[in-house]
């Protein structure tokens, strides 16, 4: 057997085609893999010589993928999943703690965040969360680049890659002044319909700021509302619920914040809607090298008891 017949490809090799992938560019892949451009460009190279054609090509925008190298990408993320399995089987039997990367969308974080926490501590393994909060699209890009183990999410995100575990329902409430929820309840019968609040001139309504999911989720609920009345630029739901408590105009807001932003905001007035309430739906969400991992049933029920416990309060106060 020949020399060149010998040569393998090499995971440092499938881990820096990985990062070029995901980077866009030479330069940013090898900042990411903390390496020269070179040293990474040289690898590429013997791993395009190794699979005998380029994987590659440069434009001016950075790179573009060829077929080989859509090909050799999809696989190449496989193979990775699976060496993190089996670098990481032991850990399901580890006595010591198990430190997991793990994203929170930032709309239900601070409100779910302590009881998952107080439910882990009693929890076997002992889990250590390295937390994330972002935006869902982000946790999602993070999971498939391979910088999380799992997020809490809304689904379905119908991603194959990414196994879900449905945890519970968040559903949402009217919120503002109470003056104004007056008004709601004086031009319907009873409880309305999120359609049903086009028909009433009831000032505008408010959302989160674009890139953050509950806000579509909101407007999505609200889809006709007057389209020159809907307002977005709050970039949390705290700045949201002073916002309209207020007076500025009325909003949606999940049960999982009602405790705590009523807390806050003392003057702020809450209205169910008629059934079936809108609501989101709440899930774990891993990559696949995590599926059977036992941390994964103790975080996903850690999960789901807090967000059940939450919303259970948030009913039976409102």
């Amino acid at each position: 057997m020949g020399k060149d017949e010998d040569v393998k490809v090499t995971l440092r090799q499938l881990r820096y085609f990985r990062a070029l992938v995901e980077h866009g560019s030479f330069s940013r892949a090898a900042e990411s893999v903390f390496v020269s451009q070179p040293a990474l460009s040289l690898q590429i190279q013997e791993l395009e010589g190794i699979l005998g054609g380029p994987l590659v090509e440069r434009d001016r925008r950075g790179i573009i993928l060829t077929q080989l190298g859509r090909d050799v990408h999809q696989q190449a993320l496989r193979v990775l999943d699976e060496t993190l399995l089996l670098e990481t089987l032991g850990k399901r039997f580890a006595e010591t703690s198990l430190r997991v990367a793990v994203g929170m969308v930032s709309t239900l974080a601070p409100y779910l965040l302590p009881g998952v926490l107080e439910r882990l501590q009693s929890a076997t393994p002992r889990i250590e969360l390295d937390l994330r909060e972002a935006s869902g699209q982000t946790l999602v890009s993070d999971l498939l680049a391979g910088r999380l183990d799992a997020a809490v999410v809304s689904l379905p995100l119908g991603v194959l890659e990414l196994p879900e575990r449905e945890l519970f329902e968040d559903r949402f409430l009217l919120a503002g002044r109470p003056e104004r929820l007056a008004a709601v309840t004086h031009a319907f019968e009873g409880e309305p319909r999120p359609p049903d609040l086009s028909r009433a001139d009831l000032g505008p309504l408010l959302t989160l700021d674009e890139g953050h999911c509950l806000g579509e989720q909101i407007r999505g609920v609200c889809a006709t509302w007057r389209l020159q009345e809907v307002r977005r630029g709050a970039g949390s739901l705290a700045t949201l619920s002073r916002l309209v408590a207020s007076g500025a105009g009325l909003t949606l807001l999940p049960e999982t914040a009602i405790i705590t932003e009523r807390k806050n905001s003392p003057e702020l007035g809450l209205f169910r809607f008629a059934a079936p309430e809108p609501s989101r739906r709440i899930g774990l969400v891993h990559r696949v090298a995590s599926h059977g991992q036992h941390w994964i049933d103790v975080l996903g029920d850690a999960v789901a008891d807090a967000g059940q416990a939450l919303v259970k309060d948030t009913r039976t106060m409102i």
